[in-house]
């Protein structure tokens, strides 16, 4: 805004010296003498005046173009400068390089335009176009911030283009007021002022934007959410990973690959949303999956069953062989008599064990087998232990493997799965 109102307030008067000003006079008088009437004389003047900047002006760009590119270029070699470079990609050095014809003309207005409104109406055109100038540099460094902060990993989660994108619409704003001002000839103060009354307008058109400003900011200084985060939100279907956080939506890429778009709004105040990024960091994935267990098979064992169950040591890939049986209850422990134990209490004996030292399980957490509720389905035996993998493949490996292996263990404790019949 500051570089803007000094180029508002530049004096564009005849006065200014020109660096072709030394020959403008006499080429002028020798028009006059070949070219009849005055008219036609004072015409061709203006236009090769004209011509002459249009060619210097071109002049200067290439010159100031190869100049600041070539210093670039030897700022990348000699520092490996990732700013210079994101710079260069985004047009930064190309809009600087623009102020070399709008200079040209600047100093040589007095060549060009021989009346005081046509030198007035030019001054305005230059200023107009330098402050889009402007505009687009500073653009062109925003854009300079976001790139950079993508490409650094340890900045890479910071969602910081939403509030880039809240200062490029400043920036277009105050733009817009400007060039308005210098085409009506007014302060831009004053058109500022003007708009306090249509302040209600304003923050109706904006609500969004401003709602998601506020939104941003918060999940930003909060790290409630980052770039990368795996969330859940059944209440738009969303599943998947966020690859972009803006000023308004969260744009999140879904494991079947598409991609929804959620105002950011509504992640902060009106839905509630699943982050799975502490899973991740702490590298573990808890199962937490039932079985069911017709009831009408589990019964007390008998010695000869008891017998059988000790065979099994329920350990896969143990560091040590266990005693055979050693997982099951013993005699005089917690129960008086063996007629106490049941084959479902053994089988849950049978999973700890199996559990423990199960490859891909952390044991060290805490591994729970619990009965549920019954109900017309069986008895619910419910299995929560935590996997040390996090991606999705190995995860459901791992998840898979125990199951298969309960389900297909479960008969040898003379216990059947429930199943309805008849039903697909």
């Amino acid at each position: 805004m500051p570089a803007m109102l000094l180029l508002y307030h530049v004096n564009f008067n005849m006065s200014h010296p020109s660096p072709l000003s030394g020959w403008n006079m006499p080429y002028k008088l020798w028009l006059s003498e070949f070219i009849q009437p005055e008219s036609r004389a004072d015409f061709a003047y203006v236009a090769s005046a004209f011509l002459l900047c249009l060619l210097a002006s071109m002049l200067c760009y290439k010159l100031g173009k190869w100049a600041i590119y070539k210093l670039a270029s030897l700022l990348i070699k000699k520092q490996n400068s990732k700013v210079v470079a994101s710079l260069k990609s985004k047009k930064f050095f190309s809009y600087l390089c623009y102020y070399f014809p709008l200079l040209v003309f600047k100093y040589n207005f007095s060549l060009i335009f021989t009346s005081e409104q046509s030198a007035k109406v030019a001054g305005s055109i230059y200023r107009i176009a330098a402050v889009l100038l402007l505009a687009l540099v500073v653009n062109a460094i925003l854009n300079t911030i976001v790139d950079l902060n993508r490409r650094q990993e340890a900045r890479r989660s910071k969602p910081i283009r939403g509030l880039v994108q809240f200062a490029q619409i400043i920036l277009y704003f105050f733009c817009l007021i400007f060039c308005i001002a210098i085409a009506i000839d007014k302060s831009p103060f004053a058109l500022l002022a003007g708009l306090g009354a249509a302040s209600a307008l304003i923050m109706l058109i904006f609500k969004d934007s401003i709602t998601g400003l506020v939104a941003g900011a918060q999940l930003s200084f909060n790290h409630m959410l980052q770039i990368g985060d795996w969330i859940s939100l059944p209440s738009y279907d969303v599943d998947g990973e966020i690859v972009d956080i803006t000023l308004t939506s969260v744009k999140v890429c879904n494991w079947d690959k598409s991609v929804s778009t959620v105002p950011t709004y509504s992640l902060v105040v009106s839905d509630s949303v699943k982050n799975w990024r502490y899973m991740k960091e702490a590298g573990i994935r808890r199962i937490s999956r039932a079985i069911l267990i017709d009831a009408r098979t589990v019964r007390f064992c008998t010695p000869e069953m008891l017998a059988q169950y000790r065979t099994l040591s329920g350990a896969d890939e143990a560091p040590k062989p266990a005693k055979p049986g050693s997982h099951l209850p013993t005699e005089g422990a917690e129960t008086p008599n063996f007629a106490a134990i049941t084959n479902l209490g053994a089988f849950r004996a049978y999973i700890y064990r199996y559990l423990e030292h199960k490859s891909g399980i952390r044991a060290d957490l805490d591994v729970v087998v619990k009965q549920k509720e019954m109900s017309a389905s069986g008895l619910p035996l419910e299995i929560t232990c935590f996997a040390g993998a996090t991606d999705t493949k190995p995860f459901e490996t791992i998840q898979s493997d125990v199951f298969d292996h309960l389900i297909a263990i479960a008969p040898a404790f003379d216990l059947k799965l429930f199943q309805m019949e008849g039903r697909m």
